[in-house]
């Protein structure tokens, strides 16, 4: 025992002196592992021992690569309690400077087996360690060798008797020191309208930033311009604009101090609002109107440009229509020409500018259409040329060409004016288009409208349409406009007598549009909704080529020609459809002949052979027979009857006049020669069936009969033609001598004159009288009546008359008197005073007294 612990004084002095030596294998293992940097760990020393060990020594040798080393080391034994209890750790070798030298020593205490170490694997001590500051590299802790003044010492086991030492192979462990790369969180992706900033935040991490010797740094790799990021605190900035919409990419890098680096990617999305655009309100403008209308655009983030705006669709509309690209004011000037009229859609756009892309920038841009609808209301009054006097003139009034479909219209209302010395009204016809399209109502009044004095015309005609009625369900007009081809454009036919007063030949009658209000020659739409007055006005001249001369005044006061005056513009802002001036009218009339453009007087058969027994033949046979003679061209022979150039054609004056010119007579007038008409008085009687002229000189008499009637001549010298026309009879009483006659004429029985017509020898028309033969009351008319009546009577000679009127009970209601000349004559009674009943009425006149009854009905 002495010498065994001896020796173990011996080992602990000199840390296990080899001096006996033993084959087995024994084994120290170091502990190897991967180590951050600026990290502490522990490195576990495991022993193998195969058998008990009274000592343990292990020499270990710190060798660092690659820049690594441990900054700190320390060793602690890991012994069972009472195990090798004397305990030795020396670092005087240790500098923290490759290589480092470690040495321990564990010996037992000498109390038995229990303080040795029992055979076995266990690891008996602990490598404490904190690395360096370096990114990569490796630390070796190697069995190494602790030199002594006079040997080197390793690492060695002694056995428990402590009497053979053992080396150990040490394997060694190595320390890998890695960089821990570094992490960036997730970034959001963002939206954000231009012009606004986006402050984002870049969140890196590293798991060495817990040893403490760790720094991140952050960048931007790919990105927008201007955009930038902190690199120590990773918040991010940008600042947009409106160049910048559209979707951006970014991304973002953290680094650590060794260059490793992590990256996140976000996309920021730069919104736009794109524009929005109004447009002006469809639209109904006249042709020749310039239209002009605001396209206007509103844009809620102010850009990124300015509004530009464009015109993307001219809906087809000829000329140039216009759209400023920096204001939005719309234009476009028509012009008279069929092409301008109709419904033209337009497109127009707004856009900012803004780059487009989907979802941050769908479109840059907003678009919306707007109709314009030029109205064709053209409404002509047709102009008739060469019109013959005494004959009768239409005048159609019609729309634009029924080439062109002329905006639709749910009724009209036209009245014209006319001068009534030129032109007799004769009727008005609904037009072919209201034919063509049934339309259901059409009337006409004629005759005096309102009271104004001199400014009323002589002659006026109302004329109304209306297209649909309230007549029935299933009743309904087929059209309203003349789109089909084979509707026509004709609206109304003015039918007009052309004065036979020869001072108006070679003159011009007009007929034209006149206003007494607003409600005046106006077209409604089919829905009701507009009313269309004048726009302009012009003469039949004007109405090829450009319009020269427009009538249209509104200044002027009603009642005008000159068209709807400005009270009948109503634009009060009041949300309620104003009367729209879109209708353009051209006035018309009638063109009477000029006497030197027709033929000659008194070539009745145009034979170019004037005055000649042919022309007196045919003459005398239009009394009897009617216009059916004049069969070569009936208006030119009209033209050629005024023979005694009076002004007034077909009459027996005229007949006479012929015949004078025939036998020499007279001469025949020039045919540019037009006189005044000249009438000579005379009276006619007819009694029991005969027909007597006593005052006068008769050359020629025209008498018509009612119905059929054989008449006989009375008087001498004379030749009679006659002829029944299914109607009445016409009598003709004449000489182709010259021959003239006074007394009686003609025997009628008891015929009604419907007419009689006199020329005395010279070839003067007669204005003849007609003389009673008796006195005579008729029945009174109406009767019954409210609340006036007519009673006619007739004296054969003058005298003195007195009516009387009385009630049933005999007393008077009224009474008329007074002198009368001889002929038919009538006084009219006006009963709104008295009450309904029967009346009594009593004339009386020289020595003839007659009553009669009649009733009043109210």
């Amino acid at each position: 025992m002495m010498q065994k612990r001896s020796t173990l004084s011996l080992l602990l002095i000199s840390f296990i002196l080899v001096f006996a030596f033993s084959l087995s294998a024994q084994q120290v293992t170091v502990e190897s592992k991967n180590a951050a940097r600026c990290a502490s760990s522990v490195l576990d020393v495991t022993v193998d021992n195969l058998s008990d060990a009274g000592a343990i020594e292990v020499v270990l040798e710190v060798t660092g690569t690659g820049g690594s080393f441990f900054d700190a080391m320390n060793v602690t034994w890991n012994l069972p309690a009472g195990v090798l209890t004397n305990q030795i750790v020396d670092l005087s070798g240790v500098d923290n400077v490759s290589p480092d030298t470690v040495r321990i020593a564990a010996i037992t205490d000498g109390s038995g087996a229990a303080a040795c170490l029992a055979a076995g694997n266990a690891v008996v001590a602990q490598i404490s360690f904190t690395t360096n500051d370096n990114c990569a590299g490796t630390i070796e802790v190697a069995g190494g060798t602790f030199s002594c003044p006079s040997f080197d010492v390793s690492t060695q086991f002694s056995d428990c008797d402590g009497l053979a030492v053992t080396p150990a192979v040490v394997n060694a462990g190595t320390v890998t020191v890695i960089n821990q790369d570094p992490t960036i969180a997730p970034i959001a992706d963002a939206s954000l309208p231009w012009g606004d900033a986006y402050v984002g935040n870049a969140v890196g991490d590293d798991l060495d930033l817990a040893n403490g010797c760790e720094a991140l740094t952050y960048s931007v790799v790919s990105g927008p311009a201007g955009l930038t990021v902190n690199a120590t605190t990773g918040t991010i900035n940008w600042v947009t604009t409106g160049a910048d919409v559209c979707t951006h990419t970014v991304e973002i890098q953290v680094e650590d101090a060794c260059g490793a680096s992590a990256s996140t990617s976000f996309e920021i999305c730069v919104t736009n609002e794109a524009p929005t655009i109004t447009c002006p309100a469809d639209t109904l403008i006249a042709l020749g109107d310039e239209f002009t209308g605001m396209v206007m655009g509103a844009d809620v983030d102010g850009g990124p440009s300015p509004l530009l705006y464009s015109l993307i669709d001219d809906g087809g509309a000829p000329g140039s229509p216009s759209l400023n690209a920096a204001t939005g004011e719309f234009t476009w000037q028509t012009d008279f020409d069929e092409a301008y009229k109709g419904a033209f859609t337009f497109g127009v756009a707004v856009t900012d500018g803004a780059n487009v892309c989907d979802p941050c920038s769908p479109a840059n841009a907003d678009t919306c259409y707007f109709t314009v609808t030029v109205v064709n209301f053209l409404i002509t009054i047709e102009k008739s040329h060469n019109s013959l006097q005494g004959q009768q003139q239409s005048l159609d009034v019609y729309m634009q060409n029924s080439g062109f479909e002329n905006y639709p219209m749910g009724g009209f209302d036209f009245l014209f004016q006319y001068d009534a010395s030129a032109l007799t009204f004769q009727s008005a016809d609904p037009g072919q288009f209201l034919e063509d399209c049934g339309w259901e109502y059409f009337t006409y009044r004629y005759g005096p409208n309102g009271n104004c004095g001199t400014g009323c015309p002589s002659g006026e005609v109302r004329v109304t349409a209306i297209a649909e009625t309230n007549n029935g369900q299933g009743n309904h007009p087929d059209c309203f406009t003349n789109g089909d081809p084979g509707v026509s454009n004709q609206l109304v036919v003015l039918n007009f007598l052309v004065t036979n007063d020869r001072t108006f030949e070679c003159m011009y009658a007009p007929v034209r549009f006149f206003w007494y209000d607003c409600g005046d020659n106006t077209i409604s739409s089919v829905d009701g909704n507009y009313l269309f007055i004048s726009n302009h006005i012009y003469n039949f001249e004007d109405t090829t080529g450009s319009y020269s001369y427009d009538l249209a005044d509104p200044s002027q006061e009603f009642p005008t020609a000159a068209g709807a005056n400005y009270t009948c513009d109503v634009a009060i802002d009041d949300d309620k459809p104003d009367p729209l001036r879109f209708i353009d009218f051209v006035n018309g009339g009638v063109d009477i002949v000029c006497a030197d453009s027709i033929d000659a007087r008194g070539d009745l058969n145009l034979n170019e052979i004037a005055y000649e027994i042919a022309d007196a033949v045919l003459y005398s046979n239009y009394f009897v027979y009617g216009l059916s003679v004049f069969t070569v061209n009936e208006a030119g022979q009209i033209a050629a009857s005024d023979v005694n150039a009076d002004g007034i054609s077909l009459s027996v004056a005229d007949l006479v006049y012929t015949i004078r010119v025939l036998v020499g007579d007279a001469n025949p007038y020039p045919k540019e020669v037009v006189n005044s008409p000249e009438y000579v008085n005379a009276t006619y009687e007819h009694h029991n069936g005969v027909i007597s002229v006593d005052d006068i000189e008769v050359a020629a008499a025209h008498v018509v009969l009612s119905g059929n009637v054989t008449p006989t001549l009375l008087a001498d010298n004379m030749t009679m033609i006659a002829d029944f026309d299914g109607a009445n009879t016409r009598v003709l009483v004449y000489s182709i001598d010259g021959n003239s006659f006074t007394g009686n004429m003609l025997n009628v029985g008891n015929a009604e004159i419907v007419s009689l017509d006199m020329a005395d020898a010279l070839g003067t028309q007669v204005v003849a009288k007609w003389i009673p033969s008796e006195f005579a009351l008729a029945q009174n008319y109406p009767n019954p009546f409210n609340p006036t009546t007519t009673v006619s009577f007739q004296l054969p000679s003058p005298s003195d008359v007195t009516l009387t009127i009385y009630n049933v009970n005999g007393q008077k209601v009224t009474e008329f008197s007074g002198s009368y000349e001889t002929g038919a004559h009538s006084i009219e009674w006006d009963a709104s005073a008295s009450a309904s009943g029967i009346y009594f009425y009593r004339l009386s006149a020289g020595n003839f007294t007659d009553v009669k009854k009649m009733v009043l009905l109210k």
